[in-house]
């Protein structure tokens, strides 16, 4: 007879992100077995089914069934190893307010900061840090940018951020307007007092 997993409760959101990495083509191979693994359990299917359906050894279906009920979604990537901590990259951040700052694909409305650490490949920890450090709150925004026909937009929006998340040392930020036939009727600032033999603009 063959022996029945517990069942692993999961939410309607994670079920819904478990199988986008299932089906992902972008995620490593390794991560769409574990989400199987996850999908698999909630369903109620036998350790050995398991098993037999994605290839691994009981211990490692039992591994990733316990780090889910730990950590959830987040859980099933890869832990950190020990010794040196590991760096967040320039690119990483960049991804991480690239996905905060567009819409959601597979049904979602709003980015959630566990869906993005799936995404991009780092800790939860390390994408609110992210997030709170570029003031941006996923969860709140209303999408309105749409995407460019720029084949090379991508790319060069990843470098705009990857400048505005790590900045270099002594360096000049100027912004163009598209717009430079429209007025701004209103000052961001107040005015500042006159000075002697200036006048006011």
């Amino acid at each position: 007879m063959a022996r029945t997993a517990k069942p692993i409760p999961v939410s309607e959101e994670q079920r819904m992100e478990l199988e986008a990495m299932v089906r992902s083509h972008k995620l490593e191979r390794r991560y769409g077995l574990r989400a199987q693994v996850i999908v698999l359990s909630h369903d109620g299917h036998s350790l050995d089914g398991i098993i037999k359906r994605t290839g691994m050894t009981r211990p490692t279906v039992n591994k990733w069934r316990n780090r889910f009920r730990k950590l959830g979604v987040a859980g099933l990537k890869d832990a950190p190893r020990p010794g040196k901590p590991g760096t967040i990259t320039a690119q990483q951040k960049a991804r991480v307010v690239q996905k905060a700052c567009e819409k959601p694909t597979g049904g979602y409305t709003n980015w959630s900061q566990e869906r993005i650490a799936s995404e991009v490949g780092i800790s939860q920890s390390a994408v609110h840090l992210i997030l709170k450090h570029a003031d941006l709150k996923p969860h709140k925004t209303e999408y309105w940018c749409g995407k460019s026909p720029d084949p090379e937009f991508e790319s060069k929006m990843l470098t705009i951020i990857g400048l505005y998340m790590d900045p270099p040392a002594n360096a000049i930020v100027l912004s163009v307007d598209e717009k430079t036939q429209i007025q701004a009727l209103d000052r961001t600032q107040p005015i500042l007092p006159l000075r002697a033999a200036r006048p006011s603009a």
